[in-house]
């Protein structure tokens, strides 16, 4: 029960909620997804920076409502119109940067693992890396480690980390659909930029399958597809023992100890005694083209990645083909498609090539 004041109606009462409601909302076309489905849908969205990040999501107990900047046609997906909570803005951490850093010189954007913030600075602005730590951390909330990435180590292809703010650790644990990944960012490469990759091939797994990941690292691809799909065998491949460590940890973690057999040593000696398997995973993208051989004479279908030049993807799966036919094998091409950038010339791509 309530109690109108004098000279108010019920109407105005009503006109005045609603008008108080709207200064702190507003219409948006948004993608209604049942709730199972709801964070795939929202990392994809993210990275065709279609999802409004001045919204707040919505959602019930069977669907989450995602507002979106232009009406976007997904499978298992419905359009609406509804109403959505105003984010209050906050400063981005270039804004800060830039209230603080003299230098000439561009901020990239950075990765997050778990709670651990990974940054490229460039040269010009190297003086200014405890400015630029502290604004991540003092513009990301559920940030607690600034690192910088200052390159790709020879050694096992990890990154060389370096902390510049916040506490003072490289290890941390990432989610990613439902599934638990630690991983210490020095010492094992992990990108959480192909996390719709990795739910994109586990999708690909039949029932009964057997999987070689050839480059595990902490074992991300080989642990998302035990527990998205429902394969015999997974075999989780890697030469850098910290990352084997990681592996073994994150295979118990998320329960899966019964299909994934993590193995220390070179693919190229292990994968030919492991007999045939239905799918290979090559995440090696710059030296996957050296084990392509030893992976043709032992896969049916090969999930493929490689930094190439833009200008020269069509020749580079020419090459595999060419490839495929010296090992008495014929390749079919069903898919490829741009994962990542790497430089202004090069970009990151996937294959799937079924091997007949």
């Amino acid at each position: 029960m309530y109690f109108l004041a004098k000279g108010r109606t019920e109407n105005s009462v009503d006109n005045d909620i609603y008008k108080l409601y709207n200064k702190v909302s507003m219409e948006s076309i948004c993608i209604s997804v049942p709730r199972e489905r709801a964070e795939l849908i929202r990392q994809k969205l993210m990275e065709e920076h279609l999802l409004r990040n001045d919204l707040k999501i919505r959602y019930d107990d069977n669907n989450v409502y995602l507002p979106v900047v232009r009406e976007v046609h997904m499978e298992d997906t419905d359009l609406k119109k509804m109403d959505f909570k105003e984010i209050k803005r906050r400063q981005s951490f270039r804004e800060v940067i830039t209230s603080k850093v003299t230098a000439d010189g561009q901020i990239s954007s950075f990765d997050v693992v778990g709670d651990i913030a990974i940054i490229r600075i460039p040269s010009e602005l190297r003086g200014y890396k405890e400015e630029i730590g502290n604004a991540i951390l003092s513009t990301n909330k559920h940030v607690k480690v600034v690192c910088t990435d200052n390159g790709v180590k020879q050694d096992y292809r990890i990154r060389d980390i370096e902390v510049i703010a916040g506490e003072k650790r490289t290890e941390t644990t990432h989610v990613e659909h439902g599934v638990k990944i630690t991983v210490d960012v020095a010492k094992v490469y992990y990108s959480p930029r192909l996390a719709s990759e990795r739910e994109r091939i586990a999708r690909c797994i039949k029932p009964g399958d057997i999987v070689i990941d050839m480059f595990a690292g902490a074992a991300p691809f080989s642990v998302v597809i035990a527990k998205l799909a429902e394969p015999s065998r997974v075999y989780a491949i890697d030469t850098n023992p910290c990352a084997v460590k990681y592996a073994n940890m994150n295979v118990k973690m998320n329960k899966v100890d019964d299909t994934i057999r993590v193995m220390e040593g070179d693919a190229g000696n292990i994968v030919p005694s492991l007999g045939m398997a239905d799918h290979i995973i090559m995440n090696l993208p710059h030296s996957s083209h050296e084990f392509f051989p030893t992976a043709v004479n032992a896969g049916r279908t090969i999930h493929y990645y490689e930094i190439t030049d833009k200008n020269k993807i069509e020749e580079r799966l020419e090459w595999l083909g060419n490839q495929a036919e010296k090992q008495g094998k014929k390749l079919e091409v069903k898919n490829w498609r741009v994962v990542g950038s790497y430089s202004p010339s090069k970009i990151k791509i996937g294959a799937d090539l079924l091997i007949r």
